[in-house]
């Protein structure tokens, strides 16, 4: 396995982006921040006060918020 394959294996990762949580759950980033900020997840932002910068959140916190969710279906 090269570096780079071993950087974007998805086991491997700790964290997610909002744009990865989008595609994770087939929505919107704008759908992924407004469920984020409801459920009082804390998302860890690179960025100084103020600015844009890339929002990643943990994958137990998502692996928690995917299993309190997710429903059976009978």
């Amino acid at each position: 396995m090269t570096p780079m394959q071993s950087q974007k294996d998805p086991r491997k990762q700790e964290y997610l982006s909002i744009s990865e949580l989008a595609a994770r759950w087939r929505c919107s980033r704008g759908t992924v921040y407004n469920r984020l900020r409801l459920l009082g997840v804390n998302i860890l932002d690179f960025a100084p006060p103020g600015k844009r910068g890339k929002k990643v959140v943990s994958l137990s916190t998502i692996v928690k918020v995917e299993e309190s969710r997710t429903r059976r279906l009978r």
